[in-house]
């Protein structure tokens, strides 16, 4: 009974280093783009993946703090997951920003893409 229970204990962390080690590749094929990459305070930067892990029809949160809205510590933006998991959200970026690099980061689905985009203002 023991022997039974230690398969079952490394057969469950083995799959779940797998799934995990899976979940990480697919992250990082992923491209996510902010365009133009450089924009004014109050300008429009469009945030976009031709693919993802999300479901058609679901939600995704952008992440970045010069968006404006709130939620998870940081400024955020929903839209909605087309076809293959893609989507392409325009955002108006907020009028006070300081100049800079700002990092656009994705969830879906209760989870966190693992990707990231960067745009400049001016």
């Amino acid at each position: 009974m023991r022997a039974m229970r230690r398969i079952a204990a490394t057969a469950t962390a083995v799959l779940t280093l797998v799934g995990a080690c899976a979940g990480v590749a697919f992250a990082a094929r992923v491209p996510l783009v902010a365009s133009p990459g450089t924009v004014s305070p109050g300008g429009v930067v469009i945030v976009s993946a031709r693919f993802t892990a999300c479901h058609v029809g679901s939600v995704v949160t952008l992440l970045s703090a010069a968006f404006p809205g709130h939620a998870f510590g940081i400024g955020t933006v929903d839209g909605r997951v087309g076809s293959h998991g893609a989507f392409s959200v325009r955002v108006r970026v907020r009028k006070g920003l300081k100049p800079g690099r700002y990092h656009v980061g994705a969830r879906c689905g209760g989870g966190n893409l693992g990707v990231s985009a960067y745009f400049r203002v001016r």
